[in-house]
């Protein structure tokens, strides 16, 4: 019983992360201090899971703020993430029924699965194309060449992040 709620409760985070991510990725760029954030890391004094929404295009959001973006490329990002979201209203309209979802045993729930995997698929190939947009089309040249620096140096903070979790939390490092 208590595997099926799981299952329940993974199924409609699913179901929002589609929504949630681009409506996150919208708002935050646009309340973006730029005189904070520009050296600053992206998560600093935040919980890093709360900056955007899914890793594919919450990563490149969270690193192009600290590019030193113009106010037009912040512009052109704002608007390429409001035509995703609204391409993405259609998707996000069908919530998959949890009944089924959380029942392995109910006739209909190998289709809600495929259902489910086709959703994460296609929030996935929207989630790459507009990240792949953001980059070839707003990025300058420098701030190209400036992303893997920008994305190591998150990378190395994630991990002190962690490590420092876990020394606080010395439970959870023995289930690791």
């Amino acid at each position: 019983m208590k595997l099926n709620s799981r299952y329940a409760v993974l199924a409609a985070a699913l179901a929002g992360v589609g929504v949630g991510t681009v409506a996150a990725a919208q708002n935050e760029p646009s309340t973006a201090n730029p005189a904070t954030t520009a050296g600053a890391p992206a998560a600093t004094g935040r919980h890093w899971h709360r900056a955007h929404g899914s890793m594919l295009l919450g990563t490149m959001l969270r690193a192009t703020r600290q590019l030193n973006l113009t106010p037009q490329q912040k512009q052109s990002i704002r608007t390429l993430l409001t035509q995703a979201r609204n391409e993405n209203k259609s998707n996000a309209a069908a919530a998959p029924d949890v009944t089924v979802l959380g029942n392995p045993g109910d006739a209909g729930y190998a289709t809600a699965v495929q259902n489910m995997q086709t959703r994460a698929a296609s929030r996935i190939q929207l989630e790459s194309a507009l990240a792949a947009n953001i980059y070839k089309n707003v990025l300058t040249d420098a701030q190209r060449q400036a992303l893997p620096g920008v994305l190591a140096d998150m990378k190395t903070q994630m991990q002190q992040r962690r490590a420092n979790w876990l020394q606080q939390h010395p439970a959870a490092n023995a289930g690791s």
